[in-house]
């Protein structure tokens, strides 16, 4: 008896993963263009993840081919202050311009900035790890931002 529960669970378990429609964000099989080129300025630790990150919409087979220029650069600074003077908290902010070109002009020129709040630690190396945490986060929700962009060109 329990083994008929198990086996009708586990069967519409699986119908209902195979009928949810889940399709990955990014692999949208009508993409409008693709990327030729990519060059970079500024900040190279967040260029270079955002040029990996767009890797994928290089040579594609689209009419509109485009060419990007990618300027980053990340603020961090202290937003307050204990009474002694040491840092309470601070604000990590990285902010991209991306200049799309086509042909030999610049067509779009558009900055797009991510910023996040975090507290001070005594423990400097758990700072430190937290801090690549969320530019890692920061530099995603760039990308995603980029690419929602990017499609409506």
């Amino acid at each position: 008896m329990m083994k008929i529960y198990k086996l009708n669970y586990l069967i519409l378990s699986f119908f209902f993963i195979i009928s949810c429609g889940y399709q990955p964000l990014y692999s949208n099989k009508e993409i409008n263009f693709y990327i030729n080129k990519i060059n970079s300025f500024g900040d190279e630790k967040i260029n270079k993840t955002l040029i990996n990150k767009l890797e994928l919409y290089k040579d594609k087979n689209s009419n509109k081919k485009i060419e990007l220029e990618i300027n980053s650069k990340i603020n961090k600074t202290t937003t307050s202050k204990d009474t002694k003077g040491n840092p309470k908290t601070f604000r990590i902010e990285i902010i991209s311009q991306i200049k799309v070109i086509e042909g030999e002009k610049i067509n779009l020129d558009k900055i797009f900035t991510k910023s996040s709040n975090y507290n001070n630690s005594s423990k400097k190396f758990e700072l430190k790890q937290y801090e690549e945490n969320l530019k890692i986060n920061l530099i995603d929700k760039i990308f995603e931002d980029i690419v929602s962009y990017l499609q409506t060109l």
